[in-house]
């Protein structure tokens, strides 16, 4: 079982286990061909799978007395996008955060990613045992959140949650 490493920045966030950091940079871009196969063979992680980790994201914040996450469609649609993208390309790095200010009403964002973690148990485990990580899940100012969860061709889980406020 690999250790995980953890990269973390003020609002953004990421929790990565070390092999895939290293995978992400290869330095040279495949060919389109090597990108629609990668493509055609991500996989999303279960609709069950990425509401637990919404239910322990929003037990950690009761846990600490921050008001409950809302789901919402935007954030949700920004995180599927952006963590599918991650799967396909293992490309483990924040997306610009530009976007998340296009919904409706948003003062803050931020967002935290994951690799190489199966259980959504072990994943916010390990987002709340990093200080930006868990900074995002307990942050005031955010009030709506999008997850999503998606395997690469290998079977290994990305993960993005995008929180708006």
């Amino acid at each position: 079982m690999r250790t995980p490493t953890l990269v973390t920045a003020l609002i953004c966030a990421a929790l990565a286990l070390p092999a895939a950091a290293a995978q992400a940079s290869t330095g040279s871009e495949p060919s389109s061909a090597t990108h629609r196969a990668r493509a055609a063979q991500v996989t999303p992680r279960s609709d069950a799978w990425e509401a637990k980790v919404f239910r322990l994201t929003n037990a950690a914040r009761k846990a600490h007395g921050r008001k409950p996450l809302t789901a919402a469609r935007c954030p949700d649609r920004l995180a599927e996008r952006w963590t599918r993208h991650m799967a396909r390309t293992h490309d483990f790095e924040h997306q610009s955060l530009d976007p998340f200010f296009g919904c409706a009403n948003v003062h803050t964002a931020g967002e935290n990613i994951a690799v190489g973690y199966e259980t959504p148990r072990a994943l916010v485990s390990g987002w709340m045992h990093s200080p930006g990580h868990r900074a995002n899940i307990l942050n005031r100012h955010f009030h709506r959140i999008g997850v999503s969860g998606w395997r690469d061709t290998g079977g290994r889980t990305y993960a993005t949650q995008d929180f708006i406020g």
